[in-house]
């Protein structure tokens, strides 16, 4: 198999404006917003409770700008001995054009009748 895209660690950022309740700081309001605190786009609803929150009507205590950020993985792809792209996100990856199966980093596996062969488990024990 060659691998046409290889896997990438990703890092997402956002910020949201917080607003918790006076009487239960543990719950409250998050709005989105840019790294400055400029509101990013928000349904009708959401923006009543920002001016509720802004304008006195709830009784929350603002925050600021809160940084939220999470990271994560884009799976490889790989070409298949068929020409089939597979994506390697998986323990095992089957091409679903030719049911050929790969471990993660694109290796090829053997037949799956001779998977659990030295343990005695059956394939679908190993899957």
């Amino acid at each position: 198999m060659k691998i046409i895209k290889e896997r990438e660690r990703k890092i997402h950022t956002e910020f949201e404006l917080s607003f918790v309740w006076k009487d239960t700081p543990s719950a409250g309001f998050g709005f989105p917003c840019n790294e400055k605190g400029n509101l990013l786009p928000l349904k009708p609803e959401a923006i009543e409770n920002y001016n509720n929150c802004i304008n006195g009507k709830y009784d929350v205590i603002a925050e600021g700008i809160k940084k939220r950020s999470w990271s994560y993985t884009n799976p490889a792809i790989g070409k298949c001995l068929c020409g089939e792209d597979v994506v390697l996100s998986n323990f095992t990856n089957t091409c679903d054009k030719c049911d050929s199966d790969y471990n993660m980093q694109g290796d090829l596996l053997a037949s799956r009748s001779q998977w659990g062969e030295e343990t005695g488990e059956h394939w679908t024990e190993c899957y």
